[in-house]
């Protein structure tokens, strides 16, 4: 893995690549708002298939030693904003662990809420499906052809 933290106007030749200002300027952004964190990235020539997320930020603190809090794939990085908004909400040091409980029991809440609701519109269809089928349909023959079968009324 090679640390991003460099010029990316120019061809990199220690990846043996281009790498986009986006991801240089998203490194820098990142090590700014905290120097334990840096973006590493697997150059093209290193990965092989089984490589699909070949982004990752690592914490190097002298607590817990090195270690990668999150991959990320080419798609996630095509939207550094995500990428670094993620990194925010997600700092124990600069957010309470009881705000992010807080949060991801919100988040679970809505999850739940959203659920619910799919689930009373599905019942609501099925219901207003079945009045249709009752009333006898559209040319009120009280009957109702379904696969080869007919029902009556």
């Amino acid at each position: 893995m090679v640390t991003l933290f460099g010029s990316a106007t120019v061809y990199d030749s220690d990846l043996g690549e281009f790498v986009s200002d986006d991801h240089v300027r998203l490194a820098r952004v990142i090590n700014d708002y905290k120097p334990t964190l840096s973006l590493t990235y697997i150059p093209r020539k290193d990965r092989d298939a089984s490589d699909t997320k070949p982004w990752a930020i690592v914490e190097r603190d002298e607590r817990f030693g090195e270690h990668v809090i999150r991959y990320l794939s080419d798609d996630e990085m095509r939207r550094p904003n995500e990428v670094l908004a993620w990194v925010f909400a997600g700092d124990q040091d600069k957010h309470g662990r009881e705000e992010l409980i807080r949060r991801f029991d919100l988040e679970h809440a809505a999850e739940q809420a959203l659920s619910m609701q799919r689930d009373l519109d599905e019942r609501e269809d099925l219901r207003d499906k079945m009045a249709f089928f009752a009333s006898g349909g559209n040319d009120h023959k009280h009957y109702i052809k379904h696969n080869g079968k007919t029902f009556r009324r």
